[in-house]
């Protein structure tokens, strides 16, 4: 039932004014979200589906600011606010996307700390949310050992892959040490049980690759990042950023401070092979083209009936650091191995748009339509693209003038639905005191309202009255109610589904004269006043 009351809507477009790092939302004034500044629309005919995952921080080396809300974020790829992940994670927050544990939905994420000054060491934990936001796991690993943040993924549902880096003392001297150097870090990675903790299988690279093969220097300066004279500044000379297990067990380790990467025996733990290598070791050939540095990603994408060829995709930052650069931009990249010839070459390559170069971080998702969704790590920024290499969206991660600053280790998209456990946010305003009302609501992380119900009241406990619903509109919905009956000094709001069921109801609010703008106007999107007759 429709009341005869007309409303009017209004809604938050993302194509906003770049003026503007940040949204403001009448319900919910305490988001300051990044927002994207979309370059390629999407192309709603080619892009997969889902919605987009990410989250954004802001860079570390002097002079960077960022966004002023860093942490998970989920938006639509029309730069729509789905999910503030903001108060959900405590403190930096990385690898965030969906995952399937014991055959439900749940969004993973590391959360914990962020030292760049000691090469990006990162320690904490894992955690799983339910489709209601809620804590429903948190994941961690076994044998004493230190969580980081790499990697943390799925295997069957059940188990989960992570990284641990693990530091080890002895003498530097046979790679260039001296005496007072004996700290080194050697990858790790378990594969542990996620219900019971169990660990399932262990391995660590300092027992099966010897540090000569390293591209990371040895740093003889007195306390420095790498140098081997403490734990703190351990020689960091692997580095596992990527870990993978295929249908035989085997697992897929990407070393970045190799340049390499690593396919692993799941029993023994005996190395099947290397593939790349900026010292050598590789074991297979590779032209100069097809070469990859310092990459990140790396995931098994299929193997021959006969084995004699695998393919997997991998993330080619092609760069360490501005000064160290194998490739003036970086790459999303598909390699095929080929077991009979002894050779691996790119058999796709996606280019970085703007000439992007990340010399940290960055992923590559192959989607179910076969596009890949790339994020381009330090550089800031997700790109969607078909099969053949078109470009079918391409966003930065926050709007000038901070978004040349803005990264996120990865990026994804996926399709997700949820219902929040927390409850709407509704408020109420009649600036003027006219016979009309504005209201605004929002559910963060709601995926499954389709019309917002409007209810007023004279007094908080009163019985209510029908104001009228909208249809709702993107992450926060305003109604504009032209008449309301004079008595009414309290408002609430209920969500409806697809089928007119209610989902959650707001608590009642008392309408307010006071609609919180500043005398000066807040830079909000120029395009915010889009109205649809209802």
């Amino acid at each position: 039932m429709k009341p005869s009351h007309l409303l009017t809507l209004s809604t938050f477009s993302s194509l906003a004014s770049l003026a503007a790092a940040d949204w403001q939302f009448r319900s919910r004034p305490d988001l300051s979200i990044p927002k994207l500044n979309i370059t390629v629309p999407a192309n709603r005919q080619a892009v997969g589906k889902g919605l987009i995952f990410v989250a954004p921080y802001e860079g570390y080396l002097d002079g960077h600011k960022g966004p002023i809300q860093p942490g998970a974020y989920i938006y639509r790829d029309d730069g729509e606010l789905v999910w503030s992940g903001l108060g959900y994670h405590a403190g930096w927050v990385s690898n965030f996307r969906p995952d399937d544990w014991n055959g439900k939905p749940h969004l993973r994420a590391f959360q914990g700390t962020l030292d760049p000054v000691r090469g990006g060491r990162m320690y904490g934990f894992h955690t799983l949310l339910g489709n209601d936001y809620q804590v429903a796991k948190i994941v961690s690993v076994g044998s004493h050992r230190l969580v980081s943040a790499h990697e943390f993924r799925i295997v069957g549902g059940k188990t989960a892959l992570i990284e641990t880096p693990i530091p080890r003392t002895v003498s530097l001297r046979r790679w260039g040490g001296d005496d007072e150097q004996n700290w080194i870090i050697s990858g790790g990675l378990q594969e542990i049980d996620i219900e019971s903790g169990e660990v399932l299988f262990e391995w660590e690279s300092f027992d099966h690759v010897d540090p000569k093969y390293s591209a990371f220097p040895l740093d003889f300066g007195e306390g420095l990042p790498g140098s081997g004279r403490n734990e703190s500044h351990a020689w960091n000379y692997f580095h596992v950023n990527s870990v993978d297990k295929d249908d035989e067990g085997n697992y897929l380790v990407s070393a970045r401070h190799i340049g390499a990467v690593f396919k692993i025996n799941g029993t023994s733990g005996d190395i099947i092979w290397q593939l790349g290598g900026l010292n050598g070791g590789s074991s297979f050939s590779i032209s100069d083209e097809d070469r990859f540095a310092y990459q990140h990603h790396a995931r098994f994408r299929g193997r021959s009936r006969d084995g004699t060829i695998e393919t997997l995709s991998l993330f080619d930052n092609g760069a360490y650091s501005a000064s160290v650069k194998t490739h003036p931009f970086s790459r999303a990249r598909i390699i095929q191995i080929n077991h009979t010839d002894g050779t691996a070459k790119a058999i796709q390559t996606f280019d970085a748009p703007d000439g992007l170069s990340a010399h940290t971080q960055g992923s590559i998702q192959i989607l179910p339509n076969d596009n890949a969704f790339v994020n381009w790590g330090e550089a800031g920024a997700v790109t969607e693209f078909s099969p053949e290499g078109e470009v079918l969206f391409h966003s930065y991660l926050d709007s000038e003038p901070v978004g040349s600053l803005v990264q996120s280790y990865r990026g994804f998209r996926a399709e997700w639905t949820a219902t929040p456990a927390e409850e709407p946010a509704v408020v109420a305003f009649n600036v003027d005191n006219g016979p009309g009302l504005d209201i605004y609501v929002s559910w963060n992380g709601d995926t499954e309202t389709r019309i917002w119900r409007f209810y007023g009241r004279s007094e908080e406990e009163s019985q209510p009255v029908l104001l009228g619903e909208v249809e709702r509109s993107g992450f926060e919905t305003h109604a504009k109610l032209r008449e309301v009956p004079a008595e009414v000094a309290f408002v609430s709001a209920e969500s409806l589904g697809s089928s007119g069921e209610v989902l959650r109801r707001a608590r009642v609010v008392r309408i307010s004269s006071d609609d919180g703008r500043p005398s000066s106007p807040l830079p909000l999107n120029p395009q915010a006043d889009r109205i649809e007759e209802l």
